[in-house]
């Protein structure tokens, strides 16, 4: 073996114990970034809503006439009015991506009467109050939510007065105020603007049974009227706002405190 071929030798050795020992060295790769979690509906939310609504009131009218004639009439009249409340409820989001969720709301409203009245006097109640208890159910669309919903309709109307256009007929008294029930049927859509907020838009149609009570007497003292009942039938349209509440504990500060 000449001298040539023995430092050539020793080369690849070094060369060799070299990639050897960089082998067992650790990697200086930059760690992987963990992938950002995957939105959820579910949770407790609440928020606020305000709309407009409008829509009729139709109401039954028995007449009675001195000489023991008795019939009816049905006076209606158009309604309008703006609504603004508050909501809150629980949505759940299952594996495949449906969603069934339960929200209630209660609003202050000014909706009342703005329309001719018609046939022997005219109905007149205002719904001060509103409120609903539904069912939800959607598909979550990443953080997009088209829904359906239903279920029940309640309002307090500020007495019920019966009077007249034409001036034959004049109010004799208002019943009390009092609440009626109902049902409401809609849909929406619902977007979470960050994992905590959303906005929506909603639509809902709603019947409810309006009270009883109320009367008029005829100017030329032939004849009374009393309500008896009706129904006050809404569609409405509102937007909100939510604040989603996806734990207890980050509710209080405490993680990993009920988790949802």
């Amino acid at each position: 073996m000449n001298f040539k071929a023995t430092i050539l030798g020793a080369c690849a050795s070094v060369i060799a114990l070299s990639a050897a020992t960089a082998a067992d060295l650790p990697s200086r790769k930059a760690p992987v970034a963990p992938p950002p979690p995957v939105f959820s509906w579910t949770g407790w939310h609440g928020g606020v809503v305000g709309g407009y609504a409008g829509g009729d009131a139709n109401y039954n009218v028995n007449l009675y006439a001195v000489n023991g004639a008795a019939w009816k009439t049905n006076p209606s009249a158009g309604t309008s009015g703006y609504i603004v409340g508050y909501e809150s409820g629980y949505t759940w989001q299952l594996p495949n991506n449906f969603v069934v969720g339960y929200e209630g709301d209660y609003s202050y409203t000014n909706i009342s009467p703005d329309g001719s009245r018609t046939y022997n006097g005219g109905v007149s109640s205002n719904l001060t109050y509103f409120g609903t208890e539904r069912f939800r159910f959607g598909y979550a669309m990443g953080r997009l939510m088209p829904y359906v919903t239903g279920g029940f309709a309640y309002g307090y109307f500020n007495g019920v007065s019966y009077g007249s256009t034409n001036g034959l007929w004049v109010s004799s008294g208002s019943s009390a105020s009092r609440w009626g029930g109902g049902w409401t049927v809609g849909a929406g859509l619902e977007y979470a603007l960050m994992n905590n907020f959303s906005v929506k838009a909603e639509y809902l149609y709603s019947s409810i049974t309006a009270p009883s009570g109320g009367s008029a007497v005829s100017l030329a003292g032939n004849g009374v009227g009393v309500v008896n009942g009706g129904n006050y039938n809404l569609n409405l349209a509102r937007v909100g706002v939510n604040y989603h509440v996806k734990s207890i504990g980050a509710l209080l500060g405490v993680d990993g405190l009920g988790d949802f």
